[in-house]
C-alpha cells in the first residue's frame, strides 16, 4: 500500500525532488524509473510475493529504490544496518529467513540456504526486530496497511508536502527508520539522506542546516547531545520534530526550542514495534510543563485501555502480524477472533482528558537511545563469558531522565576483561545493550532475602569508580587517533592503553569516533570499531593491520 501512495505522489508531483544524497539527487519521476527496472531486474532473479529480501542502509538513492522495488513485487522488506556486528548479522538474516540480500554497494545476493517464510499474509510488507526479554533477535512481521495508515496519518495531520525535506537519521536497524523514509515519499516531500553516520553535533546540525530540513525524527538523548555541542547549529526552517523512543522532559523541548529550533512544533509519538510504529501522539505546548511529557491521545482506530495494574493495553486494526516465532504477541479480546489486543509491558494512567502518561514498566525493560532492551537478557550476555559467576545490570536515571546501564560482574578469574564482555554483549544483542560502566569483583553480588538480585544496592554502588589500565609508549602513528578520541570525549590527555569506555564512551561516542577517524584517514572504518578495539593502541594496531578476507557472499 505504501507503493500505491507512491505512485500517487510520482503522478502528483513527478518533476519535484524526491531524494536530496551526497551522491546526487532524484525527481519523483527518475526514483519511479529507478524502482521499476530494479523491481524487473529483482524479478529476473527470481525473486517472488512472499519472498524476504534484507536491504542494507546506504546514503545513496539504491537503497531507497531498493526498498520500494521489493515491496513493488510483493515481497517482504528487512532493513538492515550493514554496521551490525557479524554475530548478530548472521542472526537476523537467519531469524528473517531472507533469501536475497541487496548490499550498500548495490549488489544482489541469493542467501540460498534460508528457509523462506510459509505462506506469508499477502499484506506483510516488513520485518523489523526487537530483543525481547531473551536477547535473541525476536522478529516481528509488520504489515503494509499499518505503516501506509501511520504515515497518512502523519502527513495529514501535519500538511508534510511539497517544500518539506525531511531529514534520515534513523539506522535501519530499528523499524521507525520507515517513517524517515516513506513519510516524504507518499507526500511529495524530499528525502535527504547524511553524508556520514556520524552522530555528532557540528556535523549534525550541519547536515540539517544545509539542506534545510524541516521534519525531522529523533530521540531525547541525541537531541541532548546535540544541544550539549560547543555552538549548536540554529535550525530555522526545522517546523516539526518528532520525539519517539524514550521519556521526553519539558526541559529538553524548551531549551530545543529556545537554541535550535525557534519554530519547531514538537510532537511526541509512543507505540510498540508490535503495533506498528506509533499508536500515540502528543504536541507538547508553548512552554512546556516541566518533567515528562504525556504520550497523549490515540491515532484514529487505536484504543487504549490502562488494565489491572495499570498496564496498558492497546487495540488496533494497524497492528503486525506479531511474532515469526515463539509465543503470540497479542492475547484475544472480548470482540471475537479480529478483536487482539496488545499489552505493552508500559505502566500508566490517563487524566480526565483522556490523555495517556507512562509511568514505568512492569518487568526489567529498559529504553537506552530508543532501543528496548530487557536487562536480564544483557545480564545473560555478560554471563557468557567464561570466568564469570554472576552479573547484575542496573539502568541509572539523572535528572534529565537520560538512561545509563551499569554493569556489576563478580569474577572468578582476573583473566575476564571490560574488553571482553563488552564485544560478548555487542555480539548478542546491540551496542546499545554495552553498559556504559562496568565494575568487576571476586565479591558476590547482593542479593534479597529472596535469593533474588538487590537491584537497589547494585544502583547505591553504581557510582564506584573504575581503575584505568597502565599506560604503555604510544606508537607514532597515533598522534591522530588520540587527537580524534580526546576531541569526541572531551577528556586529556588520553594514553594509548586507557580503555575508551573506562574513559566515558558509551554507543553513540564509539559511533562518532568511527566515523571522524574515516574522515582523517581517509580510509573506510568499521563503525563498530571500538566495541572490537578499545584503546588507542588498539585502534592504531587494527587499523593499520592488513586486510583479511571479508565474509563471503552467497553466488548470485
Amino acid at each position: 500500500m505504501v507503493v500505491e501512495l507512491f505512485d500517487i505522489a510520482v503522478t502528483a508531483y513527478g518533476g519535484e525532488t524526491a531524494i536530496l544524497s551526497p551522491s546526487g539527487d532524484l525527481s519523483y519521476r527518475e526514483l519511479a524509473d529507478r524502482v521499476s527496472g530494479l523491481a524487473d531486474a529483482l524479478a529476473g532473479h527470481g525473486v517472488r510475493p512472499g519472498d524476504v529480501i534484507a536491504v542494507e542502509q546506504s546514503p545513496r538513492p539504491a537503497s531507497i529504490a531498493a526498498l520500494l522495488a521489493v515491496l513493488r513485487l510483493g515481497g517482504v522488506v528487512l532493513p538492515l544496518d550493514p554496521v551490525l556486528p557479524p554475530t548478530r548479522r548472521t542472526a537476523v538474516l537467519a531469524a528473517g529467513r531472507a533469501t536475497g540480500l541487496i548490499g550498500a554497494d548495490e549488489s544482489y545476493d541469493r542467501l540460498p540456504e534460508r528457509v523462506p517464510l510459509e505462506d506469508p499474509p499477502a499484506d506483510a510488507a516488513y520485518i523489523c526486530f526487537t530483543s525481547g526479554s531473551t536477547g535473541e533477535p525476536k522478529g516481528i512481521l509488520g504489515r503494509g496497511a499499518g505503516l501506509a495508515h501511520f504515515v497518512t496519518w502523519q502527513r495529514d495531520t501535519f500538511e508534510v508536502g511539497p517544500g518539506d525535506r525531511v531529514g534520515q537519521l534513523t539506522s535501519w536497524a530499528f523499524d521507525v527508520a520507515l517513517r524517515d523514509v516513506f513519510l516524504p515519499l507518499v507526500s511529495g516531500a524530499a528525502l535527504c539522506l547524511p553524508e556520514s553516520r556520524s552522530v555528532d553535533a557540528d556535523r549534525v546540525l550541519g547536515f540539517l542546516s544545509r539542506r534545510r530540513v524541516t521534519v525531522l525524527h529523533t530521540v531525547p538523548s541525541l537531541a541532548r547531545r546535540w544541544l550539549a555541542g560547543r555552538a549548536p547549529v540554529p535550525l530555522p526552517d526545522l517546523r516539526l520534530t518528532f520525539f519517539a523512543g524514550e521519556q521526553l522532559h519539558g526541559e529538553l523541548v524548551r531549551d530545543w526550542r529556545g537554541r535550535i529550533a525557534p519554530r519547531a512544533r514538537a510532537v511526541n509519538l509512543y507505540g510498540p514495534s508490535e503495533t506498528t510504529l506509533a499508536k500515540f501522539w502528543y504536541e507538547v505546548p508553548e512552554p512546556p510543563s516541566p518533567g515528562p511529557q504525556p504520550v497523549g491521545s490515540p491515532l484514529p482506530g487505536t484504543q487504549a485501555a490502562s488494565a489491572d495494574g495499570g498496564e496498558v493495553v492497546i487495540r488496533t486494526p494497524y497492528r503486525s502480524y506479531g511474532y515469526l516465532s515463539g509465543p503470540d504477541a497479542f492475547r484475544p479480546g472480548p470482540g471475537g477472533p479480529d478483536d487482539l489486543l496488545y499489552p505493552t509491558g508500559d505502566l500508566g494512567s490517563f487524566d480526565a482528558s483522556g490523555v495517556l502518561h507512562l509511568l514505568g514498566r512492569i518487568d526489567d525493560q529498559v529504553k537506552v537511545r530508543g532501543v528496548r532492551l530487557a536487562l536480564r537478557a544483557v545480564e545473560r550476555a555478560l554471563e557468557s563469558v567464561p570466568g564469570v559467576v554472576q552479573a547484575g545490570v542496573v539502568d541509572v536515571r539523572d535528572e534529565r531522565g537520560e538512561v545509563t546501564l551499569v554493569g556489576h560482574v563478580h569474577v572468578r578469574t582476573s583473566s575476564v576483561t571490560r574488553d571482553s564482555l563488552r564485544r560478548a554483549v555487542t555480539d548478542q544483542l546491540s551496542a546499545a545493550a554495552v553498559p556504559a560502566v562496568l565494575h568487576l569483583g571476586r565479591e558476590a553480588l547482593p542479593l534479597l532475602p529472596s535469593g533474588k538480585l538487590d537491584r537497589s544496592q547494585l544502583r547505591a554502588l553504581a557510582g564506584t569508580p573504575v581503575a584505568a589500565a597502565p599506560a604503555s609508549a604510544p606508537p607514532a602513528s597515533a598522534a591522530s587517533i588520540t587527537e580524534v578520541c580526546e576531541q569526541v570525549l572531551g577528556v586529556s590527555p588520553l594514553s594509548p592503553d586507557d580503555n575508551l569506555f573506562d574513559q566515558g564512551a558509551d554507543s553513540l561516542f564509539a559511533l562518532e569516533i568511527a566515523a571522524r577517524l574515516e574522515d582523517v584517514l581517509g580510509t573506510p572504518v568499521p563503525l563498530g570499531l571500538l566495541f572490537e578495539a578499545p584503546t588507542i593502541a588498539e585502534i592504531g594496531a587494527l587499523l593499520t593491520a592488513p586486510v583479511g578476507a571479508g565474509p563471503t557472499k552467497a553466488a548470485p
